[in-house]
């Protein structure tokens, strides 16, 4: 599945992006460059100068394959995107698996907020995504609206692998932050009595200050 699938990403970026992009990606797939850290970063960092904000072109067999995947709406991705998910899911098909974790977590640490975002909404793709439950949870703790939203909205991974301490914390903060809960994906399956009670509180206490509630906080409470 991870091989079809990277196979369907490099298409997507080799179809839509220019001639000059898309030789510089060609010449960025192969399975040294995960030998080298430095020139995996260049190349991960790299992919936003050289694609930027283009639209991919994406048929309806292809949109359904990246949804059952678990891309939520992969329609909302640039090439960028979907370039820097090929090269980080074909860098780990390269590197042993115990050596992950570590890979991901460094290149999350050293990236900019859009590199940073990029590798939380490819977590879903990625070999074993459960291994990763700690970057996403740390994630969550992020001041960058951008990659909160990255972790937070229209992303399937938090619903699907995280405790429900740590998804409960991303919905309430979602809240906190201005985030409607509503781009929270999942949701409605994990909605349980504590994490209405929790929410109750959050409304009890905006009201006893004197401030307003989110309008949809009631997705939570029903």
């Amino acid at each position: 599945m991870r091989s079809s699938m990277v196979e369907l990403l490099e298409s997507i970026v080799l179809r839509g992006a220019e001639a000059r992009a898309a030789d510089w990606f060609r010449r960025n797939l192969g399975e040294e460059l995960a030998s080298s850290s430095t020139r995996f970063r260049a190349a991960f960092a790299g992919a936003g100068r050289r694609l930027g904000d283009q639209e991919p072109s994406i048929g309806p067999d292809d949109l359904a394959r990246l949804r059952h995947a678990g891309l939520v709406t992969p329609e909302r991705w640039r090439l960028a995107m979907f370039a820097r998910a090929a090269l980080l899911v074909r860098a780990l098909g390269a590197l042993p698996a115990d050596e992950h974790p570590n890979f991901v977590r460094e290149l999350y640490r050293r990236g900019d907020f859009r590199e940073q975002s990029a590798i939380l909404q490819s977590l879903i793709l990625l070999p074993r995504p459960e291994r990763f439950v700690t970057l996403a949870v740390e994630a969550c703790r992020t001041n960058v609206g951008d990659v909160f939203e990255a972790i937070a909205c229209e992303n399937i991974y938090p619903a699907t692998h995280f405790a429900d301490l740590n998804f409960n914390q991303l919905v309430i903060k979602a809240f906190f932050v201005g985030i409607a809960v509503g781009r929270i994906a999942g949701l409605k399956e994990r909605k349980t009595a504590e994490l209405r009670r929790m929410a109750a509180d959050y409304a009890s206490e905006r009201r006893a200050a004197g401030r307003s509630v989110p309008g949809d906080i009631d997705l939570v409470l029903s």
